[in-house]
């Protein structure tokens, strides 16, 4: 299994850890982190990652040129002025390592 950081202040749900099982990820949840300062350091901080799973775009730019960058497709999108529901339907993975 390859190690990927999961960056949110939300532990990965069993949907979202069986989606990255398929496709022969592991999840190690490190906390939330500011998405427009955040940097490579930060995620070594935490360990030896190959990737990060992350929720806001300007993380994923941020960290982009170093890790593969994980994002979960939501599979629900409300109503107007409906209450906000997410369950993961699917992995993207975007690599862009040098």
């Amino acid at each position: 299994m390859t190690l990927f950081a999961f960056i949110s202040r939300h532990a990965p749900t069993p949907g979202q850890i069986a989606l990255a099982a398929e496709q022969g990820i592991a999840l190690e949840p490190i906390g939330d982190l500011d998405a427009f300062t955040v940097q490579a350091g930060d995620i070594y901080a935490h360990g030896p990652f190959e990737g990060v799973v992350v929720v806001h775009p300007a993380a994923a730019l941020r960290l982009a040129p170093t890790f593969i960058i994980g994002v979960f497709e939501n599979g629900t999108r409300p109503g107007e002025g409906e209450r906000p529901q997410f369950f993961a339907k699917s992995l993207h993975l975007f690599n862009l390592v040098d």
